[in-house]
């Protein structure tokens, strides 16, 4: 029996108008009442994260790609990126004319603050460089393509994706990484976790959880890393997905 599901934010439980489906929240509060904890597992910051908790009903949140975790209140696991790599990162982004955005904790700092985007919450004081020498939960990159790639031939020692107009770098680790202590904690097996993703960043935990699915709007290197692969974000996938697990009728 599953115990425990674990849910991407983005292209996942969002369509690609980036909302909510009603009929997924009804879903998510029907499996809570057989006993089923639901968690949140996201690239995004805890402040990022909590209006789809919220929603959804749940208080536990694996951030950051795992770097931070935090259940009912309480932080179960939380690592950084070292404030050397954080700090040599932002500073060639901004030489190179591009955007660094330095999140830490609750806060964020940013050569030039981008406004009303929710997945980079919460949002940026406008900072200098010498600001970024502290540890990191999250540094948003946005710079050219060709200079992406010189950044992450600098990177060792944190885990970095390229998401096409930015690269994301993150505590070494894995979203999986920061789900082990939480199960751990809670008395759960690995193999009574469900996983549901769409990034490249969710395949450790798709091929690591006792049940592992994939978005149909992943790329194909999600899709095999995946048990199975349920409808797109824009077709209910994560509903229908939840569904089929728990059994549950329309």
């Amino acid at each position: 029996m599953y115990r425990i599901v674990f849910l991407d934010i983005d292209g996942t439980i969002l369509n690609s108008q980036e909302q909510l489906d009603e009929q997924l929240i009804e879903t998510v509060r029907k499996i809570k009442q057989k006993g089923v904890h639901v968690a949140l597992a996201t690239g995004r910051s805890l402040d990022g994260a909590i209006p789809y908790g919220e929603k959804l009903g749940t208080s536990t949140y694996v951030t950051y790609n795992g770097g931070y975790v935090l259940s009912e209140g309480s932080v179960i696991h939380d690592v950084k990126i070292p404030s050397s790599l954080a700090h040599n990162l932002c500073k060639k982004t901004h030489e190179l004319n591009g955007v660094f955005i330095h999140f830490s904790d609750r806060t964020s700092r940013s050569n030039h603050p981008l406004r009303g985007i929710e997945y980079l919450l919460p949002e940026a004081v406008e900072s200098n460089i010498i600001d970024t020498k502290q540890e990191a939960h999250r540094l948003a990159l946005y710079i050219q393509a060709e200079h992406r790639a010189a950044l992450q031939e600098m990177i060792t020692g944190a885990a970095d994706f390229d998401e096409g107009d930015r690269l994301e770098v993150f505590p070494a680790g894995s979203k999986w990484t920061g789900i082990l202590p939480l199960i751990n904690q809670l008395g759960i097996t690995q193999n009574e976790v469900v996983t549901i993703g769409n990034g490249t960043n969710d395949i450790e935990m798709l091929e690591a959880a006792g049940l592992g699915v994939a978005m149909n709007n992943a790329p194909e290197s999600v899709k095999k890393s995946a048990d199975w692969v349920t409808e797109d974000n824009d077709h209910q996938g994560v509903m229908l997905a939840l569904r089929k697990i728990f059994n549950l009728h329309p």
